[in-house]
């Protein structure tokens, strides 16, 4: 059976309606929630356990097809409504950037229709033996937790392949028709679940006791990782980088955290500050300016705070109503600053004039070099990363006015009840 077949399209439809039997997950359930059935993180045993979740992730890649599937159709009702004779903004036609965008949906259709196939095949179909094994065959066990590590490899790439349909349909003449933030934001919410119970179940196998989540995580040194590798980004495409002063407004405790989605979220900020400053500097500076100046440091802080406050750029602020505590951490630059602040987190909604290519960024086999910017994502899955588990990131430009550089706030929740949304 391929990933063609009635048979599994009839099953991609029927998952796709089971949204109501998720479970919704909190920080706590995640800690919680282990591959044994007991406190003994060695004796992995718990079939129904490893069952239950791989159920899930069918149904969500379900959903994740559906919402695909809506994307594409709405993409091309845009093209049947308009002439196919008018041009886009590059000199294209209608149909050629329509024709585009739809090439890359469909094969992001085709990836989450093979996923998908590839659970459904060992929680339903002929690799169920496999499953049966789980417990008390070492290879079969192997084999099951090694399908959340294909299901996470498979999708590492779907969101540029995502902003490139995202691009492609906005070069054409009826971009604003329709605007899709808010479903391609559910898609990669639920992009960012898939991921995390995914990983949670091999770290749990793995051995490591609380998974995904990380606890007692040294704040200070986090930002340190984060902001060391932000100027590595920015020396390494724009031939410096500013320096990074770090502050600590008073004593925290660090909270529950998905440490490579905070680590990615302060990479991101970080790196923007630090190329504003950059521009900033390169635009105020002499021809004949001394090689011993630098651009402007980048400042961060961190703290605690009971409030969670987020300006214009948020399309759906974090309430406080339950009272919790936030770790804060701010990310000043005294760079150019933002012209829409409106736009600031628009999916593919790039500033840099330069499409990122991966293969032309190859610098060996082993490496391809980290984009500066261009690829117009980060700061849209950096808010979600914040906003799965009640946190949030905001930006905004100092006193308000463009030019006076940006300030971004990142709050990450320490409440580990809050029950993220399906």
């Amino acid at each position: 059976m391929n990933a063609f077949t009635p048979a599994v399209r009839a099953s991609l439809l029927s998952d796709a309606t089971k949204g109501a039997t998720l479970r919704k997950w909190s920080v706590r359930d995640l800690l919680r929630f282990n591959l044994t059935g007991s406190d003994d993180v060695n004796n992995i045993t718990n079939v129904d356990v490893v069952e239950s979740l791989l159920r899930e992730v069918q149904i969500r890649l379900a959903m994740q097809h559906s919402r695909l599937t809506s994307y594409a159709n709405s993409i091309r009702a845009r093209g049947s409504s308009s002439p196919s004779s008018s041009s886009s903004s590059r000199g294209r036609s209608n149909d050629e950037d329509i024709d585009s965008a739809m090439g890359h949906l469909r094969g992001l259709l085709r990836l989450h229709e093979n996923t998908h196939l590839l659970t459904h095949r060992i929680v339903d179909g002929d690799h169920r033996q496999a499953l049966l094994g789980y417990k008390s065959r070492p290879g079969d066990r192997r084999y099951v937790i090694g399908i959340f590590d294909e299901i996470m490899s498979r999708h590492g790439s779907s969101v540029e392949t995502l902003a490139d349909a995202v691009i492609q349909a906005r070069r054409s003449a009826v971009d604003d028709v329709r605007n899709d933030e808010y479903d391609i934001e559910k898609f990669l919410h639920s992009r960012l679940v898939i991921q995390l119970l995914c990983d949670h179940c091999t770290s749990l196998h793995r051995g490591r006791p609380t998974g995904a989540i990380s606890l007692g995580t040294d704040v200070s040194g986090l930002i340190d990782d984060a902001s060391t590798e932000a100027r590595h980004v920015c020396d390494a495409n724009l031939g410096i980088a500013p320096g990074v002063i770090v502050r600590r407004d008073d004593e925290v405790e660090s909270p529950p955290i998905v440490r490579p989605w905070l680590h990615h979220a302060i990479v991101e900020v970080t790196k923007n500050a630090m190329t504003s400053n950059v521009l900033a500097w390169r635009g105020h500076s002499p021809p004949s300016v001394s090689m011993d100046t630098m651009p402007p440091d980048v400042h961060i802080s961190f703290g605690t705070t009971d409030t969670i406050s987020v300006g214009p750029t948020s399309s759906s602020p974090a309430s406080n109503a339950d009272n919790s505590k936030y770790l804060r951490i701010r990310i000043m630059d005294a760079g150019t600053g933002i012209e829409d602040i409106g736009r600031a987190f628009g999916f593919a909604r790039s500033s840099s004039p330069v499409r990122w290519d991966r293969l032309h960024e190859q610098q060996s086999y082993a490496a391809v070099r980290q984009p500066l910017g261009s690829l117009g994502v980060g700061l849209t899955l950096s808010r979600l990363m914040l906003r799965v588990f009640g946190g949030d990131l905001d930006v905004s430009n100092n006193d308000g006015i463009v030019g006076n550089g940006c300030t971004a706030t990142l709050f990450i929740n320490y409440d580990d009840t809050h029950v993220a949304d399906n």
